[in-house]
């Protein structure tokens, strides 16, 4: 495929010494094109604790506030996506004296640049990303969003659910919904401590409008060692 692709290209005169570096870093490029308009976008999922289950009924929360949110009056854009989502899953925000559950929204993006190890030992664990394969594509990011379930009025931690998408993009809040739909995708995610959630981007199926979440493909428990 990639041969037949770059004999069809015109090439202009190339200096001996990149005569075979050049035509590869085409193919290569149109083999990464093609492959990425059939891959879906990937969210990692680590849950634990207990939440009711949907049919349950209906079950009330509020945010966590900020000082600056306080402040302001203002929500941030993580609250209206989970406000919107809660609500088809049977938890609806309430006024703060019938809240069962606070709920705390923190999501970040940085860029990939450490490898730790799962114990937390940095001792041999830890060492500097590699370099991008194809660095013209960009830095690789991480983007994280965790949401925290306290129990009311007690204030103990009843459930946590943690997202973690990895792509080239820096950009947060393009990341946003991604993380969103993949939080919420089998909420509570009983039955395993981690999950992989297969998304595709919003309007990928032919709607006449795009939509403004991605749509969830599948949801799947990551093996556990044995």
């Amino acid at each position: 495929m990639c041969e037949l692709a770059c004999n069809r290209l015109w090439l202009p005169t190339i200096p001996k010494e990149f005569s075979v570096n050049f035509p590869l870093t085409i193919c290569a490029v149109l083999m990464l094109g093609a492959l990425a308009g059939c891959a879906g976008v990937t969210a990692d999922v680590n849950a634990r604790g207990d939440l009711p289950e949907p049919a349950q009924g209906t079950v009330n929360y509020r945010f966590a506030q900020s000082p600056v949110q306080v402040e302001k009056g203002a929500s941030s854009p993580a609250e209206s996506m989970l406000r919107d989502g809660l609500a088809k899953r049977g938890f609806v925000e309430g006024k703060p004296d019938t809240a069962r559950y606070l709920v705390s929204v923190a999501w970040a993006t940085r860029p990939a640049g450490v490898t730790v190890a799962a114990s937390g030992d940095c001792a041999e664990g830890c060492a500097p990303a590699g370099q991008p394969l194809f660095p013209w594509f960009g830095h690789p990011y991480v983007h994280t969003l965790t949401l925290r379930f306290f129990a009311l009025p007690q204030g103990t931690e009843a459930y946590r659910v943690s997202v973690e998408k990895r792509d080239r993009n820096g950009d947060a809040e393009q990341a946003l919904p991604y993380l969103v739909a993949g939080a919420l995708a089998r909420l509570p995610y009983a039955g395993a401590p981690q999950w992989r959630v297969q998304l595709r981007e919003p309007g990928a199926a032919g709607d006449a409008a795009a939509r403004a979440m991605p749509e969830v493909v599948s949801v799947k428990p990551v093996p556990q060692p044995q």
